[in-house]
């Protein structure tokens, strides 16, 4: 779990952020890829996005990460940043 976490927090690609899903995958074991695909799963869910502000969606994503996950809010936040600009 630390070293998923580690890579959630070494991307620095913000000025392309629909480069961190491929960025963390092709960083990562098998296990490790299977464990993010069920987090990312968990986050893209589109009841989570259903709002008409964004803001809503990011604090519903959140939320439902840190009730379902493991991660640092700082590794969630990353995760939620990255999906809002698929969402945005």
């Amino acid at each position: 779990m630390e070293h998923l976490e580690n890579t959630i927090l070494a991307f620095d690609h913000w000025e392309n952020p629909w480069t961190f899903q491929k960025f963390v995958l092709s960083h990562l074991d098998t296990d490790n890829r299977n464990v993010f695909n069920h987090y990312w799963t968990i986050a893209t869910a589109a009841e989570l996005w259903n709002h008409s502000d964004l803001i809503l969606g990011c604090k519903a994503c959140h939320k439902q990460l840190r009730k379902q996950t493991p991660l640092s809010d700082a590794a969630i936040a990353a995760i939620v940043r990255a999906v809002s600009y698929e969402w945005n």
